[in-house]
C-alpha cells in the first residue's frame, strides 16, 4: 500500500516519537510512507535519534494558507464540485452550533482540498491521521473529495476533552465515514463505539502504541541502597498529576525515606512546580529538567528504580490514554507508579507490572513510594512482570504489521 499520513509539521514533532516509529515500520514492512504536514515545523531543541530511520516515499509541502495552496484548493473545487460541496456542508452540519469547530474547519479546508489533490495525483491507497482532531478533520475531507479511504487513531485529548474550545464535534461524522478507526486503549476504542450503530461498531479497533524495545531493553536496577531514585518524563500539565507528586514527596521525606526524583519535560506548569518544590523545602530532593530526546530517556530509565506519574482529568475533562513513557520504562524493567483513569490499568496493573493509587491523593503516593523504597524484591517482580507485558502489547514492529493487516483486510 501507499499510506499518507497526515502530521501537524514535519520534521516531526519531537513529542509524538510513537507516530515517527509507527511510519518508520511501516516502510520497514515493505509499504511506502508519503507525509503530508499541515504546518512549518517549529524550531526544536530536540530531536530523537530514532527519527533519521524515517525514509518518507514522499513528503508532501507544509499546506499553509499562501497563494499555491488557495489555488489547489479552488481547482478541487472547480473540478469535483459536488463531492467538495457535500463534504464541507456535512461537516459543517456535524459541527453543530460549536463556534471553536467551525473555526477549525475554515482554516483546515482549504489544507484539506490542496491535499486532496497532490494525494491523487500521487496514487495513494490510504489517508491515516494520529489524534482525531483537526489532523483527521483534513483526512476526512481530503479522502472524501478524493475518493481515497481515510482512517485515524484517537490518543487522549482528541476524544476526552469536554470543554467548547477543545470538544471535538465532529467526532461521530469521521467515525460513521471513515473506513476505519483506532483507539490506543480498549478504555478509548469503547468510548469511539458509542458514537456508532452496533453494525458499525466493528470498524473500530484497539492499536496499543509501539515503542522500540532495542532502545528501551530489560536491565536489572542498582540496589537502592539509602536512596531511591525517581523519575516522571511528561508536558508540564495540569492533567499529569505532577504537583500531587510533589506533595507525596514532601510526606515521603518526613518520613524519614530518602529519594531523588527528577521530572523531565517543559510545560504551562513549570513555574508553578518550582515554586511548590522552594515552598516545600524540597529543592535538594526534586530537580526539574527540560524536554529530553528518546536516547537520553532510554538512559535515565536505566539509572532509576520507579516511574511515577499520577495522572489526573483535569478540569477541562482531558485525560492521557495511556502515556507512552509508562511503556519505556516498563520495558526497561521498572514498575510505575500511577492511577486507573482511562487506559492506564491496562498496562499498569497493580500489584503485577507497578502500584495504583486515587488520583489526587498524596498520602496514598506517598504510601505507594515507601512501599517500593523498602522492598527491593517487589520492585525487582513488578519490573519483570512490566517487561513481559510490554513486549507482548508494545512492540512496536508487531502492533505495526497488527495495523497493516487490519488495513488490508478493510481493502485500502
Amino acid at each position: 500500500m501507499r499510506i499518507a499520513y497526515l502530521v501537524p509539521a514535519y520534521p516531526p514533532d519531537p513529542t509524538e516519537p510513537f507516530v515517527v516509529n509507527e511510519m518508520v515500520e511501516v516502510a520497514a514492512a515493505g509499504h511506502e510512507v508519503v507525509v503530508a504536514a499541515l504546518y512549518a515545523a517549529p524550531p526544536s531543541a530536540v530531536r530523537h535519534g530514532t527519527y533519521e530511520r524515517l525514509r518518507p516515499a514522499a513528503v508532501l509541502p507544509p499546506a499553509l494558507l499562501d497563494v499555491r495552496v488557495i489555488a489547489l484548493a479552488v481547482w478541487t473545487l472547480v473540478t469535483r464540485p459536488w463531492r467538495t460541496l457535500t463534504t464541507l456542508a456535512a461537516i459543517h452540519w456535524a459541527a453543530g452550533a460549536n463556534p471553536f469547530a467551525h473555526l477549525r474547519l475554515l482554516a483546515v479546508g482549504p489544507k484539506a482540498l490542496a491535499t486532496a489533490w497532490r494525494l491523487r495525483r500521487l496514487g495513494v491507497d490510504r489517508i491515516h491521521a494520529h489524534f482525531a482532531n483537526e489532523r483527521a478533520d483534513c483526512a476526512a475531507i481530503a479522502g472524501r473529495v478524493a475518493g481515497i479511504p481515510f482512517s485515524f487513531t484517537a490518543h487522549a485529548f482528541d476524544i476526552y476533552a469536554t470543554d467548547a474550545r477543545r470538544r471535538n464535534a465532529t467526532l461521530a461524522w469521521k467515525l460513521r465515514h471513515a473506513v476505519q478507526a483506532f483507539a490506543v486503549s480498549e478504555y478509548g476504542a469503547a468510548r469511539l463505539r458509542r458514537h456508532l450503530p452496533p453494525a458499525e461498531q466493528g470498524k473500530v479497533h484497539v492499536a496499543y502504541v509501539g515503542i522500540p524495545l532495542e532502545l528501551f531493553r530489560e536491565e536489572p536496577p542498582a540496589p537502592a541502597g539509602d536512596e531511591l531514585v525517581l523519575l516522571a518524563v511528561a508536558r508540564l500539565q495540569e492533567k499529569k498529576g505532577l504537583d500531587t507528586l510533589v506533595d507525596a514527596c514532601a510526606l515521603v521525606r518526613d518520613l524519614g525515606v530518602r529519594f531523588a526524583l527528577s521530572i523531565y519535560g517543559d510545560g504551562p506548569l513549570r513555574e508553578s512546580l518550582a515554586a511548590q518544590v522552594a515552598r516545600l523545602g524540597l529543592a535538594d530532593r526534586v530537580r526539574l529538567g527540560g524536554s529530553i530526546p528518546q536516547e537520553e530517556v532510554a538512559r535515565r530509565m536505566r539509572e532509576c528504580h520507579a516511574l511515577v506519574l499520577p495522572c489526573r482529568r483535569d478540569r477541562r475533562g482531558d485525560m492521557d490514554g495511556i502515556p507512552t513513557v509508562f511503556m519505556e520504562a516498563m520495558a526497561t524493567g521498572r514498575p510505575v507508579v500511577s492511577t486507573a483513569i482511562s487506559g492506564i490499568p491496562e498496562l499498569v496493573r497493580d500489584g503485577e507490572t507497578g502500584l495504583v493509587v486515587p488520583p489526587d491523593d498524596p498520602q496514598a503516593l506517598a504510601a505507594a513510594i515507601v512501599r517500593l523504597a523498602r522492598d527491593e524484591a517487589l520492585r525487582v517482580r513488578l519490573g519483570h512482570g512490566a517487561r513481559a507485558l510490554v513486549e507482548r502489547q508494545h512492540d512496536e514492529r508487531r502492533n505495526a504489521r497488527r495495523l497493516l493487516a487490519l488495513m488490508g483486510a478493510a481493502g485500502a
